[in-house]
């Protein structure tokens, strides 16, 4: 037997909402996929319950037999309970009944927003209008910081020698040499060796202090560095390239700006309707005061 979901028992208090569609007539065998005591699960009801999960994680749900029937077991049980319910009697608890009030406000309220919401999809023009100004407007979001790109020979520090060695290879450079073949050679860095000492594009912070130093002390693409020694060993640097700071173009960054904009200006239309309902609204401010006051807690007297 499936074990039931730990998101199994909040849904008990929905139960008796249910309560009318587990007693329904019965669905085909092929649409069928639990039951039990006189009730049934079926493919519709499985959808109905995903239907509010993003999509991917909808179809991710659907695909897997293992969660349908968890979802299964789940609603099955939950209806058996709804049914036992109201076999108790439990659909006539004033208790009871207040929670399904509430809930159906919920419910209707939600259907009723996402009516809203379909009615007043923004248009593709005013999505992107809303995305370009939100693009000018907070451009420090998508800034790139200033990168740079180098290459490096490294060389285990094993003594002075080692440094001797470093030096000789940044005469060998400055004098003509290959740097991508001296670093293939020499270089004890095996990850950039390969690729002739290329690190790529790093940003500040990205490096060892004192490469980081060594790097900014190199002026012209090309430069060649004298050895910089960290814990990693000596350093020979190519200053390869600079790129200052700079924005991501809107087209980059358009995809994520519309989908915000969507939400905004659907936002917008539900804060519209609120406001407006707003203007025939009476707060009883004498009575949520006096609510408020018998619940305070009892302060005790010396």
């Amino acid at each position: 037997m499936l074990l039931m979901s730990k998101m199994f028992f909040p849904f008990v208090r929905v139960a008796l909402a249910l309560v009318c569609a587990s007693v329904a007539g019965m669905a085909s065998a092929s649409d069928v996929l639990a039951e039990g005591r006189g009730v049934q699960v079926t493919v519709q009801d499985i959808q109905n319950e995903v239907r509010a999960m993003p999509e991917a994680n909808r179809r991710a749900a659907l695909n897997s037999p293992r969660t349908v029937a968890t979802i299964a077991n789940n609603l099955l049980v939950r209806r058996i309970l709804a049914q036992e319910a109201v076999r108790d009697g439990l659909d006539r608890d004033p208790e009871v009944l207040v929670q399904l009030a509430v809930l159906r406000d919920r419910v209707l309220s939600d259907a009723r927003l996402a009516r809203m919401d379909a009615q007043n999809v923004p248009s593709d023009a005013a999505l992107e209008a809303h995305a370009r100004e939100q693009y000018r407007a907070r451009s420090e979001r998508f800034e790139l910081p200033a990168q740079t790109r180098a290459s490096h020979i490294l060389i285990d520090n094993k003594g002075p020698e080692s440094l001797e060695k470093a030096k000789g290879l940044v005469a060998q450079l400055r004098a003509g040499a290959s740097f991508a073949e001296l670093a293939k050679a020499h270089s004890t860095d095996a990850g950039s060796a390969v690729k002739g000492g290329d690190l790529g594009f790093f940003g500040p912070g990205q490096m060892v202090r004192p490469f980081e130093e060594g790097t900014n002390a190199l002026k012209n693409p090309g430069d060649i560095s004298d050895p910089v020694e960290s814990q990693f060993g000596w350093h020979i640097i190519r200053l390869d390239e600079r790129k200052p700071k700079s924005v991501k173009p809107f087209e980059e960054v358009q995809g994520v700006l519309i989908n915000e904009a969507r939400t905004a200006l659907l936002n917008q239309s539900r804060v519209l309707k609120v406001q407006d309902m707003q203007k025939d609204i009476d707060m009883k401010r004498e009575a949520i005061e006096a609510l408020a006051a018998s619940n305070a807690p009892a302060t005790s007297s010396k």
